[in-house]
């Protein structure tokens, strides 16, 4: 494939050399023609952090294509949640539109052009707030006529977006109780233990009792009767989870060995831009808790254990 990605990329890096070294190498595959790079401070609490931040941002050395690039490099730790939305303005701030990548995210390399034909397809489409790369319930998609679907889940494992969606990013969950009070959960999910624990996980990030951007992320696309894309198969494979150096998935989960699939070009639309009935229910179970898991958590919930 004799391509080459014309779209601005932003990088979000911070202590994994090897795991930055890789999504450089899959760059160079397709040789971007500008670059914005996002890099933490390190933590003065972790012995050995600082030389880790340091050979992540040498590594930037070796590009080796014609490429324009910026740095955002924080001289101290401002944590995953002011750090990420942070370099999300100053990337918008900058471009019309972008495709995201943290460094534990593997793209496979028809995620570009998928991602920069869909942001051409529906820039003035104001429903459309995000471009999602993975799909982690791929074996209920795989077999569709079209080359992905709708959705108001916004998975961030390689993404893209505009600068007029995420102009209506709101990380303290503004609006929250309004959101709580009109039922507006019941968009995602008709099925209430379901919809209790989506609006747990935004209360808790409201409350800043995580350190969470995407749940901040997901919330403002609900909240503003946002849509998703996801590809019908998983474009880009988490190599992070699992790992000691994770921030928020150092459990094994077994979506991280979902491998990044390859989407036949050109793409194949929807002839609607809409949800399929019922998926978003399916990819709860899968994305966030399993049947049998959510009714443990709502016990536990309800004895007041969790």
């Amino acid at each position: 494939m004799d391509y080459r990605c014309t779209t601005p990329i932003l990088l979000l890096l911070f202590n994994r050399p090897k795991h930055t070294r890789a999504v450089l190498d899959r760059l160079r595959e397709i040789r971007p023609t500008q670059i914005f790079v996002h890099c933490d401070g390190p933590r003065e609490s972790v012995e050995g952090e600082s030389e880790k931040v340091t050979a992540v941002r040498t590594e930037l050395d070796k590009i080796d294509w014609p490429c324009e690039i910026k740095t955002l490099f924080r001289a101290q730790n401002v944590g995953l949640r002011e750090g990420v939305s942070g370099a999300l303005d100053w990337f918008f701030e900058a471009v019309e539109q972008g495709i995201v990548l943290e460094d534990d995210c593997l793209p496979d390399r028809s995620f570009f052009p998928f991602c920069e034909t869909l942001l051409e397809r529906y820039a003035d489409h104001e429903q459309v707030m995000h471009i999602g790369g993975s799909n982690v319930a791929e074996q209920l998609t795989r077999t569709l006529s079209s080359s992905y679907f709708f959705s108001q889940f916004s998975f961030v494992w390689g993404w893209a977006s505009w600068r007029s969606a995420w102009a209506k990013m709101s990380l303290n969950l503004e609006g929250f109780e309004d959101f709580v009070r009109e039922n507006r959960i019941s968009s995602l999910t008709p099925e209430p233990i379901a919809q209790a624990y989506m609006l747990d996980k935004f209360r808790a990030t409201k409350a800043r009792e995580n350190n969470s951007w995407a749940y901040a992320w997901a919330y403002s696309v609900l909240n503003n009767n946002g849509l998703s894309i996801v590809p019908s198969l998983n474009l880009v494979q988490n190599t992070g989870i699992g790992e000691a150096a994770a921030t928020h998935t150092k459990q094994l989960d077994r979506k991280a060995n979902i491998r990044a699939s390859s989407l036949a070009l050109p793409l194949t639309h929807p002839t609607r831009v809409e949800r399929p009935n019922g998926l978003d229910q399916e990819i709860f179970y899968i994305s966030q808790k399993s049947r049998i898991r959510l009714i443990l958590w709502f016990l536990l919930q309800k004895l007041g254990l969790r």
